[in-house]
């Protein structure tokens, strides 16, 4: 039969310098769950939510105690019996099973009847911060709206649920009532000791080209748009592949009280003054407000930091690459070729995935 193979690789930036350190982590032929006994897993299998076919790695975060969070989008469809979940220690030859998280009640077992908005639709990405586990649900499952987006935040020491930042549909999407929310990235400034009083959440937009903002210390949420977060460049190479992709931002980092951010179908990287986005600034001062940070080759699918450097990955040239921002360099950038994979997905842990016969 005929299936994906996903290879986990975790890439690690032992310094400044970014000298880069890649092994494979773990490896499966498909994607399989700790059901809680057999026949759940045939019921599943029989009715159509559970097809290995449809499950596909997509984002991935490691705690502090060594739990590796996945998330599994349901990109096409029903299928996905489990959208977030951390990678068990029960060896496979085929691949370790995956542990839904925090079980599976918060699981909607279909998506054609009427979903249990208070249970998990579905998650593109993730984030750990402060030990606390950051889960956008996009509250849709391919293009059907099923309940509103959602950031759910569990503390990781016992899984609780702390805290749900419902999303409004009027905020979540742009006028024409496009959006799709993917990234949760926290800005935490002051320290972990008081974070959910504090903390500053950023939301990337990709289909409806804007970025939410969640101010925890005003209890405020809004939307900001700016030409800047639009595609710019929508023909993508890969390989020998060469296709078109019309996605706006989907990466971002605080940096120096800046956030940098970048469109999936751009070749440039922006910042914005983090002072300026609390204050829901309107389209034409988001664009006057927004600058140029760097100048790349190529699409990039992540943008983060290591030291003074802003990381992104190469997409055309598959590597690696690192621009010092700081106000004392010379802005020299570094390139890292990789050539264990076609593309890179993340920088902090990465994701290739390739076809075989099994």
């Amino acid at each position: 039969m005929k299936y994906s193979v996903f290879n986990l690789f975790i890439l690690v930036l032992a310094s400044a310098n970014c000298y880069v350190n890649i092994k494979t982590v773990y490896e499966w032929n498909y994607l399989n769950y700790t059901w809680e006994n057999k026949d759940q897993m045939e019921k599943a299998k029989s009715s159509g939510n559970y097809d290995p076919y449809k499950c596909v790695l997509y984002d991935v975060a490691k705690a502090d105690d060594g739990r590796i969070f996945v998330t599994i989008p349901k990109e096409m469809g029903n299928g996905v019996p489990a959208t977030l979940a951390t990678i068990s220690n029960i060896p496979n030859p085929k691949g370790q099973p995956l542990n839904p998280y925090p079980n599976w009640g918060w699981h909607n077992s279909t998506w054609d009847k009427k979903p249990a908005c208070d249970r998990i639709i579905n998650v593109n990405r993730i984030n750990i911060a402060c030990d606390h586990l950051f889960v956008m649900d996009n509250g849709k499952v391919e293009d059907k709206k099923l309940c509103v987006p959602k950031l759910l935040i569990f503390r990781l020491k016992d899984n609780e649920l702390i805290k749900t930042i419902n999303i409004s549909n009027d905020i979540a999407n742009n006028k024409a009532g496009i959006g799709l929310l993917v990234t949760p990235m926290i800005y935490v400034p002051k320290g972990c000791s008081r974070f959910l009083d504090e903390m500053i959440v950023f939301i990337a937009d990709m289909k409806g080209y804007g970025l939410i903002v969640y101010d925890a210390s005003t209890n405020r949420t809004c939307r900001v748009e700016s030409d800047y977060m639009k595609p710019s460049d929508k023909n993508f190479s890969l390989g020998n592949q060469s296709f078109t992709y019309d996605y706006g931002i989907f990466s971002m980092t605080p940096f120096c009280n800046d956030l940098y951010f970048s469109a999936v179908s751009s070749k440039e990287i922006y910042k914005i003054k983090i002072k300026k986005l609390l204050e829901c600034p309107g389209k034409q001062e988001a664009n006057n407000h927004t600058k140029l940070a760097i100048k790349i080759p190529s699409q990039t699918g992540q943008v983060t930091t290591v030291g003074h450097s802003i990381i992104y990955n190469d997409s055309k040239g598959t590597s690696l690459m690192g621009t010092n921002v700081c106000n004392k360099s010379d802005n020299k950038t570094v390139r890292f070729p990789v050539q264990l994979f076609v593309a890179l997905i993340e920088t902090k842990i990465l994701l290739k995935i390739v076809t075989s016969n099994n």
